[in-house]
């Protein structure tokens, strides 16, 4: 990441603090705070067998979690863009991302073998947090916006886009770039199973007909990704 990125992202980061006010509960009976979600893809790489991929993921994310991290959780593909195993840890501040980063390097990660494809991390700020527990299933958006819009602009257009989805799918969770490779907006929705699903679909087609198709948007570009539940 070169400066100029770095200078962007601490700007907005900045920004968003001054402005906006976190949602960010923890699950019943804990008591951190996630103010910051670390959200990593794991690649399925040719010829990988997606089970034992998944087991090393899964003593990852508990190991993770073991290193300090408030909680931890683990989806892997179902439909969508990219064949890969999706990782989730919050954290409350950057204290507490530090102390675990100097914990984790004890456990020597550069000696382990690489048996994922590619790997992305993404650093993102909490800003809506609806869903108590990890759903079984969830839909995983990703919403970029004109360059041409302020920072404002872009957040206004993902608090309307988020505002009908968490309608439709009766909660979702909210985030925004904090430092990672793009700056986006991302929504997090469950549902229990397709049938579940098929329901939902149904409720945020409706909304997006009746209140947003005339809407200006200004959607660059947009992805979806279909995931299911591997540990939380």
């Amino acid at each position: 990441m070169n400066n100029s990125l770095l200078s962007v992202g601490g700007f907005l980061l900045a920004l968003l603090f001054s402005g906006i006010s976190l949602a960010a509960h923890h699950e019943e009976g804990e008591g951190a705070s996630d103010n910051y979600v670390l959200m990593s893809t794991y690649e399925i790489a040719y010829g990988q067998n997606p089970a034992d991929l998944e087991k090393e993921l899964v003593e990852l994310q508990k190991q993770q979690e073991a290193d300090g991290f408030n909680n931890c959780g683990l989806y892997r593909h179902q439909y969508g863009g990219k064949r890969a195993f999706y990782g989730y840890c919050f954290f409350s501040d950057y204290e507490q991302f530090d102390a675990i980063q100097k914990k984790s390097q004890t456990n020597s990660p550069m000696a382990s073998i690489q048996n994922y494809g590619s790997h992305t991390d993404n650093l993102l700020l909490v800003q809506k947090r609806n869903l108590k527990a990890a759903p079984d299933n969830i839909v995983s958006m990703t919403w970029r916006f004109g360059p041409y819009l302020t920072v404002n602009e872009r957040q206004e257009r993902a608090d309307l886009l988020f505002g009908a989805f968490n309608r439709a799918f009766e909660g979702c969770n909210l985030y925004f770039h904090a430092w990672g490779p793009e700056m986006a907006h991302y929504i997090s929705c469950g549902f229990k199973d397709f049938s579940d699903f098929g329901k939902k679909d149904a409720a945020i087609n409706g909304i997006l007909a009746k209140e947003l198709a005339d809407a200006k948007l200004d959607i660059k570009d947009h992805s979806d990704d279909l995931l299911v539940k591997v540990m939380d």
